[in-house]
């Protein structure tokens, strides 16, 4: 009887340890989408003055916004590596999207 008590509680508490790694993996992967939506509006923000200000037409890269001065470089917030400079941007009725 007592053995099925220990097994009761070592289910109990494995049970529990797995909801919680699932939800702090849950709350990692919410941070880091966040905190790509921060840089990606940062990144968008900066093409639309310059596309805005005659600067910048057609697809612009990354690069493009960093050699004219409209943007400092963007560091990857889950890599800690700085952002792909050939990341596409374009302008489509008076909003700017990431090219596909």
């Amino acid at each position: 009887m007592e053995e099925k008590k220990i097994s009761f509680w070592y289910f109990l508490i494995g049970i529990l340890i797995i909801l919680i790694v699932m939800g702090a993996i849950k709350n990692l992967t919410n941070h880091h989408e966040k905190e790509y939506r921060v840089v990606n509006s940062k990144i968008l923000e900066s093409a639309k003055d310059c596309y805005l200000k005659k600067d910048c037409e057609g697809e612009i890269t990354l690069k493009d916004l960093y050699d004219k001065g409209y943007l400092e470089v963007q560091i990857d917030p889950v890599t800690k590596e700085n952002m792909d400079e050939k990341i596409c941007i374009k302008f489509e009725e008076n909003e700017t999207l990431f090219c596909n």
